[in-house]
């Protein structure tokens, strides 16, 4: 029942958020603008996206190598886009396969790969939020009175994210007192679990250890830093296939801000970013820019399928050519005792 009331909220605020960002189309007049869409621009946007992905991988590297050292680059590039292409399909469900894809190819333990994931999505909400805090430089207008909200979800994320953040940081530099803790909490329970949520304990810490060398910060940085310019050139690219730049002068610091405000909608627990994405675009463009409603729906139909059909086509591949299968996970995999632990 869980899983059922999960993917059905899923389902709802997809399809709500693409009758919100659809409400009203002419679609005769969408199907025409999409008829002649300049689509080499919009294929020039897959380079930065796989490249940007490329960086992902780099990243994630150095994040798990106090884990494991000499991991193949070619691994880590698969269990990534398997991971994206099963989120394209499932929502999060990507970040949990993600854990289990490498532990099968490099046994690097999934409990210190989850930690990892976390500490990477605490460096992306950073990064938005960073880039929030710069929109007014590439936005004169009424950003707040169009977007009211946006002010106090940058709080709250800034809150959250910055006492998960504290809270990892707390887990690394006191892991004695994280051992005791867990000593206190199993006491009572049989020597086998006690021994295993200890290990999993353990192996989730390692996730975190990155932090202990700070040599390795200035790189995690620029890589971050890579991977959301590269978001951005992807945004800008586009512009050109739809005639935006000539019609209504949108430039860099445009594809700037609608990264931005549409990065909210892959915050949002939908397949892909399906209807989250189309709703953050369509409301950007046309509020903040006065682009045709029409237009602006053309532009997010088609960004948003170049990204999802390609990572998806890409992370099919890599789960057939590395054999791996969701059951196999379930059965088989470094920790086979972690569902005795509920």
């Amino acid at each position: 029942m869980k899983t059922f009331a999960k993917y059905a909220v899923s389902i709802i605020l997809t399809v709500g958020f693409l009758y919100f960002a659809y409400k009203g189309t002419d679609f005769p007049r969408l199907l025409d603008i999409l008829s002649h869409t300049n689509y080499l621009w919009v294929l020039a946007a897959l380079p930065p996206l796989l490249v940007s992905h490329l960086f992902r991988t780099w990243r994630w590297e150095y994040l798990l190598r106090p884990v494991k050292k000499d991991l193949r680059f070619r691994n880590l590039w698969s269990a990534l886009v398997v991971g994206y292409m099963l989120n394209n399909l499932l929502p999060k469900v990507g970040e949990l396969v993600r854990p289990l894809a490498i532990n099968k190819l490099e046994r690097v333990s999934r409990s210190a790969a989850f930690g990892t994931l976390i500490v990477e999505r605490i460096f992306d909400v950073l990064s938005f939020l960073v880039m929030v805090a710069l929109l007014p430089l590439f936005y004169s207008g009424p950003l707040l009175q169009t977007f009211p909200w946006l002010r106090e979800a940058g709080i709250w994320i800034t809150i959250v994210t910055l006492s998960g953040l504290g809270v990892c940081v707390f887990f690394m530099v006191n892991r004695e007192t994280v051992v005791r803790f867990l000593e206190f909490f199993t006491r009572h329970l049989s020597e086998k679990r006690a021994k295993l949520i200890h290990r999993i304990a353990h192996s989730f810490l390692d996730g975190f250890l990155f932090l202990k060398d700070p040599g390795n910060y200035l790189i995690i940085g620029i890589l971050s830093i890579l991977v959301w310019g590269l978001y951005i050139f992807m945004t800008y690219l586009p512009f050109y296939a739809f005639g935006l730049t000539e019609k209504y002068n949108l430039d860099f610091g445009s594809a700037f801000v609608l990264q931005t405000i549409s990065s909210i909608g892959y915050m949002i627990p939908t397949p892909g970013a399906t209807g989250s994405y189309h709703y953050f675009t369509v409301e950007t463009l046309t509020k903040l820019y006065h682009v045709d409603a029409e237009l602006a729906r053309s532009y997010a139909a088609v960004t948003h399928a170049v990204g999802f059909i390609s990572i998806t086509l890409i992370g099919l591949y890599y789960f057939w050519i590395d054999k791996l299968h969701l059951a196999e996970f379930k059965a088989k995999d470094e920790e086979p005792e972690l569902n005795e632990i509920s």
